[in-house]
């Protein structure tokens, strides 16, 4: 197994602005231990941030929220990149909808993605629909995810996705057990 981390929308609107909620917040302490877990493992951190346009799709459906250029739409400050992450913004509940995860994830060898981030049932759901369709392996950090409509949404990806479901303490055993590859 060769992982990447890919975190998904742990930006301002979504922890301190219009859309947060209490689920979110407590998402912060597991993801920074899960973002600090890859760092030191050496493995690839990727972001993926909604920075939208006012005719994006979602705008219809959410109203504004993390528009490009605004606060909303930059990582919190509690989990910010650091130089050797990737950082990509996005206009789609999908990480992989008009970007270049795809892209970057190959070109690192990675078969594998880890999902943490905001909404487990929304933008992380879809990433993982996407991950799925590019033969990507799926490992969702159910402490680092929030669900926003679906309390349900553990069965769905284990059952839909084949992913996997991890709590953030299982993380770096994990990563030693698979003798990852760097």
């Amino acid at each position: 197994m060769k992982p990447a981390l890919v975190v998904v929308d742990m930006v301002n609107e979504f922890i301190h602005g219009r859309l947060a909620t209490p689920e979110a917040m407590k998402t912060v302490g597991p993801a920074r231990k899960v973002i600090e877990t890859f760092r030191r493992s050496g493995l690839p951190v990727v972001y993926v941030n909604d920075s939208h346009y006012p005719d994006d799709p979602e705008i219809r459906i959410w109203g504004r929220h993390s528009m490009k250029g605004d606060d909303g739409s930059e990582v919190i400050d509690e989990i910010r990149p650091s130089a050797g992450d990737y950082v990509l913004e996005k206009h789609a509940y999908s990480g992989f909808y008009g970007t270049n995860l795809d892209m970057i994830l190959r070109a690192n060898g990675i078969d594998t993605v880890v999902l943490i981030g905001l909404d487990a049932d929304i933008c992380v759901r879809h990433t993982a629909a996407d991950a799925l369709y590019r033969n990507y392996r799926i490992i969702v950090v159910e402490d680092a995810v929030a669900a926003r409509i679906d309390p349900n949404w553990k069965d769905y990806f284990t059952r839909v996705y084949g992913a996997t479901v991890k709590r953030s303490d299982e993380i770096e055993g994990m990563l030693q057990e698979d003798q990852i590859e760097t």
